[in-house]
């Protein structure tokens, strides 16, 4: 087997038990930081909407930024969109950091370095295309937390509150990919 291969499958395989155990350990963290993300996007959304008498707001989506693993900000698109979606532009563009991705990203590092006997001579660029492989595995982790703070934030506060008339379509997925629509609970 080359190098390359080797490499890939050592990658693979690192991600899935990393993101097996992270799973569980993530499925109730608090999404407090990304809830206000949310609620600052649909307030901003709002007034957006109300200055240009555009439509009502249709989507908020959530989209995963592969670039942001190149750049290490490690962020997320937040957007509120009305029907036009993507060809206008949105009512409301924010930006969510999780805030234990960091950490994760040195705790990652940390190990690969450690495993080097697995992989020998891995170089720096090697390394972080093992950190790349490892946090776009996180995505799985971060529909979980999309999904929770966004029934917390339309279905308990501001559609209870009356702050919002309709609950829009909720969507994941990559920057100018395709989309998955994420069921919402609204009892």
């Amino acid at each position: 087997m080359n190098r390359e291969n080797q490499k890939t499958k050592y990658f693979e395989a690192f991600r899935y038990s990393r993101i097996s155990e992270k799973i569980g350990e993530y499925k109730d963290y608090p999404t407090e930081s990304l809830e206000k993300e949310i609620e600052a996007l649909l307030i901003d959304a709002k007034e957006e909407q109300v200055k240009r008498k555009a439509d009502n707001l249709a989507y908020i989506i959530l989209f995963f930024l592969n670039t942001s693993l190149y750049t290490k900000s490690y962020k997320y698109m937040l957007i509120a969109a009305d029907e036009s979606l993507y060809i206008n532009k949105p009512l409301s563009i924010r930006y969510w950091v999780p805030d234990f991705i960091n950490e994760d990203a040195s705790l990652i590092r940390k190990e690969l370095v450690q495993n080097k006997a697995k992989i020998p001579d891995l170089s720096e660029a090697e390394i972080e295309e093992g950190i790349r492989v490892v946090l776009k595995g996180y995505e799985g982790i971060i529909v979980i937390l999309w999904k929770k703070a966004v029934e917390k934030v339309l279905c308990e506060d501001m559609f209870k509150n009356k702050d919002i008339e309709e609950i829009p379509s909720v969507l994941i997925g990559e920057y100018m990919g395709k989309l998955k629509k994420v069921e919402i609970l609204t009892d």
